[in-house]
């Protein structure tokens, strides 16, 4: 392919998040907002703090769900 002057390539990548909050809890379970900080308060995967925004890494997080909550 020959690209003339003011011509450019356009490359998409999908971007992926690797950490999610708890919309992204609330959205993947199904439940409401309480409902998802008192699974990250138990404590039974790994979660960070940042301010007042709790993390998790997806992955994480994924194999938690698949394996039985």
């Amino acid at each position: 392919m020959r690209l003339m002057k003011g011509d450019s390539l356009i490359h998409t990548q999908e971007k992926t998040k690797v950490m999610i909050g708890i919309k992204d809890i609330m959205s993947k379970m199904g439940i409401g907002r309480d409902s998802a900080y008192m699974i990250i308060k138990r404590k039974e995967f790994h979660a960070i703090k940042i301010g007042r925004r709790y993390l998790v890494h997806e992955e994480v997080f994924d194999k938690w769900l698949r394996e039985g909550k």
